[in-house]
C-alpha cells in the first residue's frame, strides 16, 4: 500500500436524516447493519475516539451518499471499507469481511489499520 497519505472509512448507510432513518428500518426489519457503524458510533463511540488518536494516519469518514464519482467506482458493491487515498488513487485498507471479523470492536479495528499500513 504505498503513499498511502489519507484513509477514507466508507460506511454502508446513506447519511443525512432520512439515510439514518432508511438506515435504522433496514437493521431492525431485514437485519441489514454497517460492521462500519457498530465500530464508531452507539456504545463503541468512546473506544474508537481513543483508537482513532493512536492511529498514524488521518482518517475520515463519509457515507455512501457522499462520495465522490472516484471513490463511488472504487467502493461500489464493498461497503463498508477503509480505503487508502494515494498519489496515483485509491488502495483497500480494511476489506468489508475483516471488518466484520472485528465485530463491532474498536481496538481490533485500530490492529487492523495499523497492521495493514506497516506492510505497505
Amino acid at each position: 500500500m504505498p503513499g498511502i497519505t489519507k484513509l477514507i472509512g466508507i460506511y454502508d448507510a446513506d447519511g443525512g436524516i432520512f439515510g439514518e432513518i432508511k438506515y435504522f428500518a433496514g437493521k431492525f426489519f431485514s437485519n441489514k447493519h454497517c460492521s462500519l457503524c457498530d465500530i464508531t458510533h452507539g456504545k463503541s463511540k468512546n473506544e474508537w475516539a481513543k483508537c482513532e488518536k493512536r492511529l498514524p494516519i488521518a482518517i475520515d469518514f463519509i457515507h455512501l451518499n457522499e462520495r465522490n464519482s472516484a471513490i463511488e467506482k472504487y467502493t461500489r458493491g464493498v461497503t463498508p471499507c477503509v480505503i487508502g487515498k494515494t498519489a496515483t488513487g485509491y488502495v483497500t485498507v480494511v476489506t468489508k469481511s475483516e471488518m466484520n471479523e472485528c465485530e463491532g470492536n474498536a481496538e481490533k479495528f485500530e490492529a487492523f489499520i495499523k497492521e495493514k499500513l506497516q506492510n505497505q
